[in-house]
């Protein structure tokens, strides 16, 4: 992690991490990224000009996670790829349906380099990938306080909301199981008052240009993923959310005017998934801060912000899926259950669902 302007050296540094946390998933990533270090060391006039275009490129840019720059820099070839077709270096690699990890030479990598489109996009683009599998953080807790079949209303916010598409998720194919391999319950034909999106960088996956960025940025290969994806942006498409440009401190004032203007007992839910990484400290700091005194400030049943967030940086730990919500002592936090990065599993809590249902009874 660093909040110093990034260079290659920390490039390097962020893929040796990277390649030692995912050691076995995405073959042609690693075989991407071992050329790549391979290169920026090997002290030719190859390796000076890919330093200096990196340090061009991300000479105002800082980064707070270890994945991000290594997944940016993959993302950034990817989308050239997928947009040029099978004429590309290293579509082989990149974009075709079964990635070769073999057709990554030296030569191919220089030649995809050579395009300036390339670091366009290290300039100016972000890691967002909108998993949509991720939207149990709303769908189950909803289904929990009683929102299903509209019997009770709902405001959505989603901090860190990228394209939004987690926002209609409630469109899709529920896919969730619990440890006994039972069907998950997940809200139906809620009452959506208000779905609103929140991010720094929102992209309209209603253009061509934004849709393609996502795809690239799910990994080469992963065919179940890009299928979601496809699915959600048509969803999406269809009936699009509300997204606003924001820091993820606007978020409280959103909610706290939100909160101020509900009617029929609807409930504000606040959700926010894999988030906490990208910021800034002193900014997390603050934002977690007014949250909590959101939450704090709210009539009890009627507000809960919900979190799946790593603790740690290995990625076999599970997600704690954590409810903030107020009773009658304060805020109180309950750990629902956990699940993965990419959730199809939930190891349920009986007791703190318990918990947390009664207290919107």
């Amino acid at each position: 992690m660093t909040d110093s302007p990034s260079t290659p050296r920390d490039l390097v540094d962020d893929i040796a991490r990277w390649r030692q946390v995912v050691p076995s998933r995405a073959p042609a990533y690693h075989r991407l990224l071992q050329e790549i270090v391979a290169l920026l060391g090997d002290g030719t006039r190859e390796a000076a000009e890919l330093a200096k275009h990196f340090d061009d490129a991300w000479a105002q840019r800082t980064f707070h996670i270890f994945y991000e720059r290594p997944l940016l820099l993959i993302a950034a070839l990817r989308v050239q790829a997928l947009t040029t077709g099978t004429t590309h270096p290293l579509w082989s690699a990149l974009a075709a349906p079964e990635p070769d990890p073999h057709s990554i030479t030296r030569s191919a990598l220089l030649e995809a380099l050579a395009d300036d489109a390339v670091f366009v996009c290290l300039r100016s683009n972000f890691v967002q990938t909108n998993e949509t599998s991720r939207a149990v953080a709303w769908l189950w807790p909803a289904q929990l306080i009683g929102c299903d079949d509209g019997a009770r209303p709902l405001a959505l916010v989603e901090v860190g909301a990228s394209a939004g598409l987690n926002l209609t998720a409630d469109r899709l194919p529920s896919r969730w199981t619990n440890q006994s391999g039972a069907r998950m319950p997940s809200v139906r034909a809620p009452a959506v008052r208000a779905r609103i999106g929140i991010d720094a960088h929102p992209l309209d996956v209603c253009t061509d240009r934004d849709a393609n960025w996502l795809r690239a940025c799910v990994w080469a290969g992963e065919h179940d993923r890009s299928a979601r994806l496809e699915a959600a942006i048509a969803a999406f498409r269809a009936a699009p959310a509300q997204l606003e440009r924001g820091d993820v401190t606007d978020a409280p004032n959103v909610l706290r005017a939100l909160c101020a203007a509900r009617q029929d007992r609807a409930v504000v839910l606040a959700f926010q998934t894999i988030v906490r990484d990208y910021l800034e400290p002193d900014n997390r700091a603050r934002y977690e801060r007014e949250m909590r005194r959101w939450i704090a400030d709210s009539a009890v049943a009627s507000a809960v912000w919900v979190e799946i967030e790593r603790e740690n940086a290995e990625p076999d730990k599970p997600l704690p899926i954590v409810a903030h919500v107020r009773d009658a002592t304060g805020v109180v936090d309950i750990v629902l259950g956990t699940t993965g990065y990419h959730p199809a599993a939930v190891v349920v809590d009986d007791a703190a669902v318990e918990r947390f249902a009664r207290l919107f009874r």
